[in-house]
């Protein structure tokens, strides 16, 4: 698997982020990014413009724990 890190702006107020999905292909992770960066953000898909690819990471081996996880 790789984690695949995406710029993204917003339409309506030409914010900029970025965010990252793991996915097997660079175009199942930017289908996601795209329906869970308007979940996030609270707009409609249409207001999301999802942009380059940034980077891309191997995620195969690497293990993620929350803040309330690990304490």
């Amino acid at each position: 698997m790789t984690r695949y890190l995406f710029e993204y702006e917003l339409k309506s107020t030409s914010y900029k982020g970025e965010f990252s999905w793991v996915a097997e292909t660079e175009e199942q992770a930017k289908a996601a990014v795209h329906e869970r960066i308007a979940d996030l953000e609270f707009v409609d898909m249409d207001d999301v413009i999802v942009g380059k690819l940034l980077k891309t990471l191997d995620a195969t081996n690497q293990y993620y724990e929350c803040e309330g996880c690990s304490s």
